[in-house]
């Protein structure tokens, strides 16, 4: 059986073709998410603009009177520092089917329309570029892609181990795979989750919390869960700069290598 498991991190595929050594028999495909997110969708008539271009072009972009107010550089080599932070304020936009309108209107940003205002023209300058050229960016690809079906049907059946968050278009396109081939998911519950929970309740998936769980998609119901008995006894730590942080980690590394956990087990 065709079978193909998709998995966080490259770490987590290491760890996975590891123990499957041993294991006789057919094995799945292992994939990484980014990976299955980039070959599970076509883009028709669009080439994605490689990085060093993606910059000159929303540099090019942001060439308008009202850009100046928000005192950004747009000398080349300090635009290339500082082009990354707007890059991903569209992404996340976009991923999470968020416009410029819905953003004005939350409390947090009220006194920032004028920048809205001033970023949403930049956007728009940005995809004209790009439409000019044949190209298009990470932050229109929920728009323009088309699900690749046929890379999608050459498995069986898919399974995703899932840590963390799914974005609106992650999770849109895990549903609309899931009406293509048998797709389930496996994930754990805790206090810190609720919010994916409650956009997986939204499809009619309810899930325990606390609990390991393998539910699918398509079906909407669950598999299987485990209660999850596991706890982290974590200690905070607060810092003045986020570089800070380095040292800190590194600190504490050292302290459980010398306590004789082994350091490929830190994670």
């Amino acid at each position: 059986m065709n079978q193909l498991h998709i998995y966080p991190t490259s770490r987590a595929l290491r760890t996975v073709s590891q123990n499957q050594k041993e294991t006789v028999g057919f094995l799945p495909t292992l994939m990484r998410m980014d990976e299955f997110e980039q070959r599970g969708i076509l883009l028709e008539n669009k080439i994605q603009i490689d990085p060093l271009q993606r910059i000159l072009l929303l540099r090019k972009a942001a060439n308008f009177d009202a850009f100046e107010s928000l005192k950004l550089d747009l000398s080349l080599v300090r635009f290339f520092t500082k082009s990354d932070a707007l890059f991903k304020f569209f992404e996340e936009l976009s991923a999470e089917d968020v416009s410029f309108d819905t953003l004005a209107q939350a409390d947090a940003y009220a006194e920032f329309g004028t920048h809205l205002e001033i970023l949403e023209r930049l956007l728009e300058n940005y995809r004209t570029l790009l439409e000019s050229h044949g190209f298009t960016d990470k932050a229109f690809v929920p728009l323009y892609y088309k699900l690749n079906e046929g890379f999608i049907s050459s498995y069986e059946s898919i399974e995703i181990h899932l840590e963390g968050y799914l974005s609106h278009f992650e999770l849109s396109l895990l549903e609309e795979v899931s009406k293509q081939v048998p797709l389930s998911i496996h994930y754990t519950t805790s206090k810190f989750n609720f919010k994916m929970q409650e956009r997986f309740e939204t499809l009619g998936i309810k899930l325990p919390t606390n609990a390991h769980t393998h539910f699918s998609l398509t079906d909407k119901k669950v598999l299987s869960q485990t209660h999850n008995k596991e706890s982290i006894d974590a200690k905070v730590y607060t810092v003045g700069e986020r570089e800070e942080q380095i040292a800190i980690a590194f600190r504490e590394i050292d302290k459980m290598v010398h306590a004789g956990i082994p350091a490929e087990e830190i994670v």
